[in-house]
């Protein structure tokens, strides 16, 4: 197909399947996927199917992928965070240019070795900050650096997450423990501090954290709650997480709503209650094996003398980030799920709102955004592109650090923390 980058897609979920592949369907003058891996035979048989992928050119793992002859030059990386360290530096090897979902990798050290890998061999590797493309907050970008508030002096900023996707993510779903996965601040939030480092410089100096898990554990609830909420649960009518009742309302919503995607292939209400019947989304929220925190708050100090705070909370009523940033002659306020920007004049008091572009895709345009700035850079037009992976890879450091000061109760110097992740790679 004349013009459309070939593509090859590794991991067919939601992110793939849904946003990639979904990409790729709506404007096949752009992208064109010829490949496709998944371990789920459903889900990559569905994946071929909609795509016209022939059988020989559909793996189960993306080991086979990376053991041969690159199919094509470019590919989507979108399996689970445990394996982007080894599957990302296996198709770097291969020849492929990657676009890679966040996180980098789930160590610290690995992160870094990655971002060098790519380096050394040559290949472009982007790393999924979408939201760097998002016209909501390119306007705040292009407010902050374009000194409309005068120097900044602070910012406020909240990660709010909505009760149910709280749940679905971080309780019952993929990245709820942080030994399988990251910690909740590098597997959520990890845009929230590339946003950070984008307005304001890299140069992160300190970072003190506190935060826990309190309200998702076993104490919460007595003996009568059994393990899952389809095995007749006392407390059904009146609890907020009850499955059958949260993802069937999703599913009436939208049957391709990313929690549906995420428990079954089969969306009707037979399909999902069959699912949570025997699924880890059939769980009770009080019975899952989670360790990663519902609320923390950061603090850090930059380079310029900003102090910036960073809250992430699980238990809102809404989802959408709202924040805060006073300079020193005008504050902005911006609440994403409104999609409302103003600055106030500090002066004069004058309230001026910030009329907003629009936005094609999710994560408010972002994910759009991101798939054309890398189609054009893999036809050589590099203009586009906000961020590369070694600029990713501060704000990684950043979360682990954060994690790091959360568990210790200590702040951390970033310099140091540097600096010994830097010894672990080299060692």
């Amino acid at each position: 197909m004349p013009g459309a980058v070939e593509a090859v897609l590794v991991g067919a979920g939601n992110r793939g399947a849904r946003v990639y592949g979904a990409y790729a369907l709506a404007n096949p003058d752009q992208l064109r996927f010829v490949g496709v891996v998944d371990p789920d035979p459903e889900r990559r048989a569905s994946f071929a199917a909609s795509h016209g992928i022939p059988t020989e050119r559909q793996f189960r793992a993306w080991e086979d992928l990376a053991a041969r002859a690159p199919l094509v030059p470019t590919a989507f990386n979108a399996t689970l965070d445990g394996t982007h360290r080894a599957s990302t530096l296996a198709l770097l090897a291969a020849g492929y240019d990657l676009l890679l979902e966040k996180p980098i990798a789930t160590r610290p050290e690995d992160v870094l070795e990655v971002a060098q890998a790519a380096e050394r061999h040559g290949r472009m590797l982007q790393i999924s900050h979408v939201l760097r493309y998002a016209p909501f907050f390119k306007t705040i970008y292009d407010l902050v650096r374009a000194g409309d508030l005068g120097d900044i002096v602070s910012i406020d900023w909240r990660e709010n997450l909505v009760y149910w996707h709280y749940a679905h993510s971080f309780v019952r779903g993929n990245w709820s423990n942080a030994t399988r996965t990251a910690p909740m601040l590098l597997t959520k939030c990890c845009h929230d501090l590339d946003l950070l480092v984008w307005m304001l410089g890299p140069r992160c100096e300190r970072i003190a954290s506190h935060g826990e898990q309190r309200h998702f554990t076993s104490s919460k609830v007595g003996p009568e709650v059994p393990a899952r909420c389809t095995d007749g649960c006392p407390y059904a009518e009146q609890c907020l997480y009850y499955a059958p009742r949260l993802y069937l309302a999703r599913l009436a919503e939208d049957p391709h709503n990313f929690t549906v995607n995420a428990i079954t292939l089969d969306h009707t209400e037979q399909g999902v209650l069959r699912a949570l019947e025997s699924g880890p989304y059939g769980r009770c929220v009080y019975r899952c094996d989670n360790d990663v925190v519902d609320h923390q708050a950061v603090l850090m100090h930059f380079g310029s003398g900003q102090a910036v705070t960073l809250t992430m909370q699980g238990a809102s009523y809404v989802e959408g980030r709202t924040v805060r940033i006073d300079g020193v002659r005008a504050t902005l306020l911006a609440n994403e799920a409104r999609n409302e920007i103003c600055v106030i004049e500090h002066g004069t008091g004058a309230q001026r709102d910030v009329e907003i572009p629009n936005a094609r895709g999710g994560h408010g345009g972002g994910d759009w955004g991101l798939i054309e700035a890398f189609l054009s850079a893999v036809r050589g037009e590099r203009d586009g592109l906000r961020t590369s992976a070694r600029e990713s890879v501060e704000s990684h450091l950043m979360a682990f650090a954060a994690e790091e000061a959360r568990i210790s109760g200590q702040t951390v110097t970033m310099d140091e923390f540097r600096a010994s992740v830097q010894q672990r790679v080299a060692a």
